[in-house]
């Protein structure tokens, strides 16, 4: 019987998950329609949309941690948001790796790449030049919402008519685009194509503090030196860029346990997932699982416990999107 290879599940779940949020994306914009008056088709909004509101959440999480108050405007957005840093510390940036619809377009643009011949490998200085941006990014946006924000201002911005209506404004942003952004989206992808992932690995800020709070996840690609045929051939497939066969233990910020390096090796048990407080060796396909798993569990428990949908009545929504 034939094997599944890692590579056909993180296909799987990244494409699963990217038609997911393509249909909470239009779920939304008909919700939106019926809110402001152009549709008679009642729609309810969907929660998941909410999970692209990473800089709200990060607020709310702030409000949760010193007030004690799970926000109500955005409750599914802290959910998730909450949900993903525990999948980063349990699982590696399994969110990253499996679950990010960005990840899975930048997926497709690397196979783009190697299909013309045109990947550019980074490395050395260069590679560090570009990924300080990204962490300067995250530290900034830290530093403001965490230290410099009082406990004022983070509740006039939570219940602020701009915060009720980000998802919408989110939606505006890529339906009504400007030309600058268009090109700035569209130099993005284009250099996804030749430089392998370009945004996750240099650009995005969420992806950023992901990896260093999974740089304390238990789990790690360990590499069994005696078996190693220094082939190069898990380098070739790592997404972030890891000099795998020079490691014993992959621990690094960029990993996003998505298992290609042990996919790729041709040398079975060289490469593999394991437990680095116990040392036990791991199925491959245990981010995969886990992660989607601790997903689900928050979304059920959310819903169970009603902090996922907001009890904020709709009228009062529907004032805000008509001042947009």
């Amino acid at each position: 019987m034939k094997k599944i290879s890692p590579e056909l599940v993180r296909d799987s779940i990244q494409f699963a998950m990217t038609l997911f949020c393509i249909w909470v994306g239009y779920r939304f914009y008909l919700f939106y329609q019926w809110m402001v008056g152009n549709s008679d088709i009642a729609v309810s909004k969907p929660g998941a949309v909410e999970g692209f509101l990473p800089i709200s959440a990060l607020l709310s999480l702030k409000q949760l941690f010193t007030k004690g108050i799970f926000d109500e405007v955005h409750p599914a957005g802290l959910t998730i948001f909450i949900a993903v840093l525990v999948i980063s510390l349990l699982m590696r940036k399994g969110f990253c790796g499996y679950l990010c619809p960005v990840g899975f377009i930048h997926n497709l643009l690397n196979r783009i790449g190697r299909k013309v011949g045109g990947i550019v490998t980074v490395k050395g200085k260069v590679e560090l030049a570009l990924l300080i941006p990204k962490y300067i990014i995250m530290t900034s946006l830290l530093i403001s919402v965490l230290f410099k924000m009082s406990g004022q201002e983070l509740d006039a911005f939570i219940h602020s008519p701009y915060n009720f209506t980000a998802e919408a404004r989110m939606m505006f942003f890529f339906i009504d685009i400007s030309t600058t952004a268009a090109l700035i989206v569209g130099t993005i992808l284009l250099l996804g194509i030749f430089i392998p992932y370009f945004w996750c690995r240099f650009i995005c800020p969420y992806g950023a503090l992901l990896g260093l709070i999974a740089k304390a996840s238990p789990l790690a690609i360990k590499r069994d030196e005696n078996k190693c045929i220094s082939c190069g051939k898990c380098n070739k497939a790592c997404p972030g860029g890891i000099a795998v066969d020079i490691k014993t233990t992959v621990n690094s910020a960029e990993c996003v346990g998505c298992t290609q390096c042990i996919n790729a090796c041709p040398v079975d048990g060289c490469l593999s997932v394991t437990d680095r407080l116990s040392r036990i060796k791991l199925p491959w396909y245990v981010i995969a699982v886990g992660s989607l798993s601790i997903l689900l569990i928050y979304y059920a428990a959310a819903k169970y416990t009603n902090h996922w949908d907001s009890p904020y009545p709709l009228q009062m929504l529907r004032k805000y999107y008509m001042m947009m």
